[in-house]
């Protein structure tokens, strides 16, 4: 069996000692909540008034309860709870857990309060996992800022909020909006006119987007510009270049993307890249916690 390269956000937490331990943003409301070796029974009443999302890096696990039903979690999942979700959990002896408690403005941006999703968990991403490690490194040791957990978050919850299942579906598949986003994602690198989309789903380019933006709060336009965003930093966090991040995520060159980026996070993706270099991940291996696994919603 080839030996896995561990990667230097996990390898910090690796050197924690057995516990809770803690750290915050320099600037904002965001923090992490990081369990190593996790030997005591967990129990919460309410979750604090951010959402979170739960991410068992390590070893062992957990089983979860709240109104109407019931969740595991194993190694390689990860969990999203809205704020205020009321739930109890217990975990395995010496898991190991990392979560990030993300600010009402980040979930808002995202849409994700349109369609609650209560408690799910799910296979975590091998990409997306990184970057979470990633930043709950940066959060425990202080150095995290608005400026540098913005794309990190703003890509997270643009996956959480398109592939956790909602709570309670709203509009379903038959919606227009819900249809031209989807041909959003499905065309994210390609020049696909607003107008074609309007017409696939049958209304004018005006109509669709007022729907849209009363669904989504941003035009359909600035949709695909998040969308490529997203896609960029995924990239960039990953290890890639500027100008291979920009081809990846369709923007026309890395001057594009870098007008972008900097534009909506006020910093350049090269200064932004560097900054959280130290904690990603350096091997270039399929992970072992990278496959999509079925999907257990509750």
């Amino acid at each position: 069996m080839r030996n896995k390269t561990i990667s230097p956000a996990v390898a910090r937490l690796l050197a924690l000692p057995s516990g809770r331990h803690y750290g915050a943003s320099a600037d904002s409301d965001c923090w992490v909540m990081i369990g190593r070796d996790f030997r005591d029974v967990s129990t919460w009443s309410i979750v604090p008034p951010a959402a979170s999302l739960t991410f068992a890096w390590g070893k062992g696990g957990c089983s979860l309860e709240f109104g109407g039903g019931r969740l595991r979690m194993r190694p390689g999942d990860w969990m999203w709870i809205d704020a205020g979700f009321v739930h109890r959990g217990e975990n395995q002896p010496g898991s190991d857990f990392l979560t990030v408690f993300i600010p009402d403005q980040y979930v808002t941006a995202a849409a994700l309060h349109i369609a609650p999703i209560g408690a799910a968990a799910q296979r975590a991403p091998s990409e997306l996992a990184s970057m979470l490690t990633c930043l709950a490194v940066l959060l425990l040791e202080g150095s995290s800022t608005r400026t540098i957990e913005a794309p990190f978050l703003d890509t997270i919850l643009d996956w959480v909020g398109t592939t956790f299942e909602p709570h309670e579906a709203i509009n379903g598949h038959s919606d227009p909006s819900s249809r031209a986003a989807a041909m959003l994602r499905d065309h994210e690198c390609s020049e696909l006119r607003i107008s074609d989309i309007a017409n696939a789903v049958g209304l004018s380019h005006s109509e669709l987007s007022r729907q849209f933006k009363r669904y989504y709060r941003v035009t359909p336009k600035l949709y695909r510009k998040q969308v490529r965003l997203a896609l960029a930093t995924r990239a960039l966090a990953s290890g890639s270049s500027v100008l291979a991040a920009a081809h990846d995520a369709g923007f026309s060159d890395s001057a594009h993307l870098s007008r972008t980026f900097r534009e909506q996070y006020g910093i350049a993706p090269s200064r932004w890249s560097r900054q959280v270099a130290g904690a990603t991940p350096i091997d270039t291996a399929p992970s072992q916690i990278g496959t999509l696994h079925e999907r257990r919603k509750i």
